[in-house]
């Protein structure tokens, strides 16, 4: 994807969080460019250069990334 999306705009995006326990849509706005990053096509993991990354862009210190395996996402565009 690129920034910004074809409608301009944040991208806002729908996530799908199908834990049985727990389930929920999370609706977001991605509004900076900064808040991207390219990943690779077989990336399953977060590396050290991505988790970097996350605590210089989102404040956070004491980090803890959990793994949501089953999450689904779609990107919201406003038809032309």
């Amino acid at each position: 994807m690129r920034h910004p999306p074809p409608a301009k705009g944040p991208w806002r995006v729908l996530i799908l969080d199908p834990d049985p326990a727990d389930p929920k849509w999370v609706l977001a706005s991605v509004a900076s460019p900064r808040d991207v990053r390219p990943a690779s096509s077989t990336a399953r993991d977060v590396d050290d250069a991505t988790a970097a990354w996350v605590i210089a862009t989102s404040g956070l210190h004491d980090l803890a990334l959990i793994a949501l395996p089953s999450a689904l996402c779609w990107r919201l565009d406003e038809r032309p």
